[in-house]
């Protein structure tokens, strides 16, 4: 599996509420950084698409949209590495 591909996956998790599935991809740091990033967002996320921003040596950038039934959606940067030979995702942030 590459980069995308387990974007791809983690973000059709997320979208289909397997939470903690979606909680393993995320190291400790990124997870710190997801309640303040869903405030307002889509509940329950419903759908999602992916778009490659770059990579940059071992990171992997995406911006991934979730969207849900009640009209909301909320776009988060992702950052993906490989950490001990599973991919992680290892930052989220707003796109800038």
């Amino acid at each position: 599996m590459n980069a995308e591909e387990f974007m791809r996956d983690h973000a059709m998790k997320a979208s289909s509420g397997r939470i903690p599935e979606v909680l393993g991809d995320l190291t400790p740091e990124a997870m710190s950084q997801l309640a303040p990033m869903m405030a307002g967002g889509p509940n329950p996320m419903t759908g999602n698409s992916v778009s490659v921003v770059s990579s940059n040596g071992d990171d992997h950038l995406f911006d991934v949209t979730y969207t849900g039934d009640d009209g909301k959606s909320l776009t988060m940067r992702e950052t993906v590495r490989q950490m001990d030979g599973a991919w992680k995702i290892v930052k989220l942030e707003k796109p800038g």
